[in-house]
């Protein structure tokens, strides 16, 4: 389960069932923002969505490229590495677009 920056569609649909394996919460804030209102008193739920997320990066962070991981490394959040990857997406629709109109 390692993204190289092509069959971007298998990857997903397995790191998705790999994340919720784990637990499901963890691909939920993969999905979703989470929101700490006072990270000076975090509750319950802050203190397992920030767990998760660090779950959620770490899996994630393992299981791409060197040349992937430069371009979400500063990703705090796990729902913010679904940015570049509808990006690279799009692109491959373009892409696949553009070569049949060619």
């Amino acid at each position: 389960m390692f993204f190289d920056g092509t069959c971007y569609d298998y990857w997903k649909r397995k790191i998705k069932m790999y994340l919720a394996s784990v637990n499901y919460q963890v691909w939920d804030v993969t999905e979703s923002d989470f929101v700490i209102f006072d990270p000076t008193k975090l509750t319950s739920q802050d203190k397992a969505n920030k767990q998760c997320n660090t779950m959620a990066l770490n899996t994630i962070y393992n299981a791409i490229d060197s040349k992937v991981f430069e371009q979400i490394k500063y990703c705090e959040r796990a729902s913010d590495w679904r940015k570049y990857m509808r990006a690279h997406q799009w692109s491959r629709v373009q892409i696949c677009i553009f070569s049949k109109i060619t």
